[in-house]
């Protein structure tokens, strides 16, 4: 995604209920083609080591429409929002760009930050 582009992300955990960051638009849509799934293990939000926590990632599912909310990010802050989800998200995440519609009928592309089975917590 380029870095001149409006930067969306897109929550469909904790992301929804407390997003900690600055946004200018907070919008309710989906991600079609995946599944919310409490298939990752944390240890730094929740759990500790030998006995991690549940939390959510997207997998993928054929027909699967996945509800959340899509924040459009300040783009002097661009940055600054993308070091912090980068920390926050980094008990096995990983940056992705997916589509998402917005309940008004708009599409975005957004950040989603989604757990990959080769990291030792999935």
């Amino acid at each position: 995604m380029s870095a001149e582009a409006p930067l969306w992300v897109f929550g469909y955990g904790s992301l929804v209920f407390r997003p900690a960051f600055a946004f200018l638009r907070r919008e309710p849509g989906w991600v079609t083609g995946y599944a919310r799934r409490f298939w990752q293990g944390s240890t730094d939000h929740r759990g500790v080591p030998g006995a991690p926590g549940r939390v959510v990632t997207l997998v993928p599912e054929v027909g699967a429409r996945c509800w959340g909310v899509a924040y459009l990010v300040e783009d002097g802050l661009r940055e600054e929002v993308l070091g912090m989800l980068d920390y926050r998200e980094k008990g096995g995440y990983a940056r992705h760009w997916a589509p998402v519609e917005l309940a008004a009928g708009e599409w975005v592309q957004a950040l989603v930050y989604l757990a990959t089975p080769d990291n030792e917590e999935y």
